[in-house]
């Protein structure tokens, strides 16, 4: 099937998805976020995003989220605190999408950068 098949295609299962659905609230099926997200490698998101109706962001998160797991790190490795009067603590962040961060011990500057900046990653 050529690209352009596969982007007809998926509009057509998009719209036929949209005309079924019980609400505006109902999530996007995985196969067809997966499907859209398999369309980066052939279009740019803007051509993705505007044959399907869908926000940038949108896309984003969803290939965010399709992301095979061996790509995933489930560790964010931190600086250790060399400051014997820094407060020791303990922080449980629990996400939207199921996942969940852990983060206890001493905590400096230089850990707690670190850690904004694996988040924003």
């Amino acid at each position: 099937m050529s690209n352009q098949d596969q982007l007809s295609t998926l509009v057509t299962a998009f719209e036929h998805w949209r005309s079924k659905r019980n609400g505006r609230q109902v999530p996007t099926p995985s196969t067809l976020r997966e499907q859209a997200v398999e369309l980066l490698n052939h279009y740019s998101s803007s051509q993705i995003t505007t044959a399907l109706r869908i926000s940038g962001s949108q896309l984003k998160q969803w290939r965010n989220s399709v992301v095979p797991d061996e790509e995933k790190s489930q560790f964010v490795h931190l600086p250790l605190s060399t400051s014997p009067t820094q407060p020791s603590v303990k922080v449980e962040l629990c996400f939207a999408s199921g996942d969940q961060m852990h983060l206890s011990g001493l905590v400096d500057s230089d850990m707690l950068a670190s850690l904004i900046g694996a988040m924003r990653s």
